[in-house]
């Protein structure tokens, strides 16, 4: 799994509320569905000076509940936190000097400010001062630092941080490759309910890696992760349907889930959608939803998809028929390598449209 540097920051949405604190009156009104009525609880010890409750005014105007969105007004509570040491406030303050939301966008900054919430012990700013240290952001490009923040605020029971440990274990970034450790933070994230480790991990018990393999708790991993809308655990966990893996093959679940994921623009999932309504496979069999399924694919690079709508073009089949629509298709799958396309394409030059046309009416679509 790759990491990706727009995903890996973390933002605090909240603290553990208590209703003891001097926001403890806000948080009822906040829990009751009520953001306005907890805005005006927080805004008295806010304007005192409280520093939680200034975190609190903060992050509902950062958030836009209870007021409209207004990223100065959050920088604003944001800072008069910060500097009183509070760290939740430290880590949100830079994540606005990252993104350049509510102040001047400065790398510097953002660092500066998570440094001192980092340093405080405070698990999301360990998680994003790694991160920074991941891509050189504003301090020095090290992974092994990146590493160790990171680790330190999975330790510390972060799902978040404990799944992008895992990738690092995975990748080997920072230190040595290590697919037990991976599965064991991927594992710890997951039992949290981190859908992007369940998918992980999922896929670590099918491949075998860092573990037994085990089909049952792959399905049972990745179905997890398929019900909270990840789109390749939805489009495994139906391949796994339709091939029998783990229980009895069944390709009505398996078009289920490749059209759930399908319909959130998975390409694979479009294709291997599109393959089973030109077969008539657990559906209907429709050539014309077939090749608008494979089109989606094919637009989006997969060469697989080209190459087979470039045929469906050829038969006219969910297609009008057009050669010169075919051959495109079939250009841009043999562009990408896929000797069947490169070979289809020289038989299209030796003998021609029409013979040609002949000589696929009978070939099906490949995976």
């Amino acid at each position: 799994m790759t990491l990706d540097r727009h995903l890996a920051l973390l933002l605090v949405l909240a603290l553990i509320p208590s209703c003891t604190s001097p926001a403890g009156a806000g948080w009822k009104h906040y829990h009751r569905g009520d953001p306005t009525a907890a805005l005006e609880a927080w805004r008295p010890g806010a304007e005192a000076g409280n520093a939680e409750a200034q975190f609190l005014v903060g992050l509902l105007h950062d958030e836009g509940q209870g007021t409209p969105q207004d990223a100065y007004e959050a920088a604003r509570w944001y800072r008069l936190a910060a500097e009183q040491g509070h760290a939740p406030a430290q880590t949100n303050l830079g994540l606005l000097y990252h993104a350049g939301r509510g102040v001047p966008q400065s790398l510097e900054q953002a660092a500066h400010w998570i440094t001192k919430a980092a340093d405080q012990g405070f698990a999301p700013a360990e998680n994003n001062l790694g991160v920074l240290h991941l891509f050189g952001e504003a301090v020095e490009k090290d992974p092994t630092q990146a590493r160790e923040w990171i680790q330190s605020a999975a330790k510390r029971g972060n799902p978040e941080s404990q799944h992008i440990l895992a990738s690092m274990y995975d990748e080997g970034i920072g230190g040595p490759r290590n697919l037990k450790a991976a599965a064991h933070w991927n594992h710890a994230a997951a039992d949290q309910g981190l859908a992007q480790a369940q998918f992980a991990l999922g896929r670590l018990y099918y491949l075998g890696l860092g573990m037994p393999r085990s089909t049952r708790q792959a399905k049972l991993w990745l179905q997890r992760a398929a019900e909270q809308g990840i789109p390749q655990a939805q489009f495994t966990f139906g391949w796994m349907a339709a091939q029998g893996e783990a229980g009895t093959r069944d390709d009505q679940l398996a078009m289920q889930w490749y059209t759930r994921a399908a319909e959130q623009g998975l390409a694979v999932a479009q294709s291997e959608l599109g393959r089973m309504y030109l077969e008539g496979q657990g559906v209907e069999q429709d050539d014309r939803t077939g090749a608008e399924w494979l089109e989606k694919a094919a637009s989006q690079g997969l060469a697989q998809a080209q190459y087979n709508l470039g045929l469906l073009y050829l038969r006219g089949q969910g297609v009008d028929r057009d050669h010169m629509t075919a051959g495109m298709w079939l250009r841009f799958a043999a562009d990408q390598g896929l000797e069947q396309a490169r070979e289809r394409l020289e038989l299209m030059i030796e003998h021609g449209d029409t013979s040609y046309r002949r000589s696929v009416a009978q070939v099906p679509p490949s995976r």
